[in-house]
């Protein structure tokens, strides 16, 4: 299997579902919790997330497979919560979303610079040694994680109606 030709169609079609995702959130809800889930996160802090992880985290130790003359990048990935709150929180929706393309537009295009030795080869990243397999597997499956969690958002937002009785339906039991 060619993993840089896989990750390339996966890391596209996730990215465009998580931002598809987001779009649909309406405009009023972008930054409210949801009313079924009041605990969980509002929509734009998912966004606020994935981009500070792809940025801050999943292409730093992506081009650290790049360069063996630089040491591996500073395992310390910063203080997200201060961000979010010095920053995240009045930056434009529509801005982050331009920002989390651009961001995941460089990791696809990292890709084909990756050949299948170093696709395996463990480094020291943030999650440990792992091998690059591992750093872009996560990606993917992290992106899948928030586009769920902002589905879910958009889907049941609302109280879904309940069907009728059975006897309201002039059903038998």
């Amino acid at each position: 299997m060619d993993l840089s030709s896989w990750f390339h169609d996966q890391l596209q079609a996730s990215g465009a579902g998580f931002i598809w995702a987001m779009e649909q959130i309406a405009v009023e809800r972008r930054y409210l919790p949801s009313p079924r889930h009041p605990e969980d996160w509002p929509a734009v802090r998912h966004l606020f997330h994935m981009l500070y992880y792809e940025r801050q985290m999943v292409l730093p130790n992506m081009r650290c497979w790049l360069s063996r003359d630089e040491p591996g990048w500073d395992l310390e990935p910063g203080d997200e919560e201060a961000a979010w709150e010095g920053h995240g929180r009045t930056q434009a929706f529509e801005e982050m979303l331009a920002e989390f393309r651009v961001v995941r537009d460089e990791q696809v295009a990292l890709l084909p610079r990756f050949d299948d030795a170093l696709w395996h080869e463990p480094r020291a990243v943030l999650w440990g040694d792992v091998p690059l397999l591992w750093v872009v597997t996560k990606t993917y499956q992290h992106t899948c994680e928030h586009t769920h969690d902002v589905l879910r958002m958009l889907l049941f937002w609302d109280p879904r109606p309940r069907p009728a009785p059975p006897e309201d339906r002039g059903e038998n039991l």
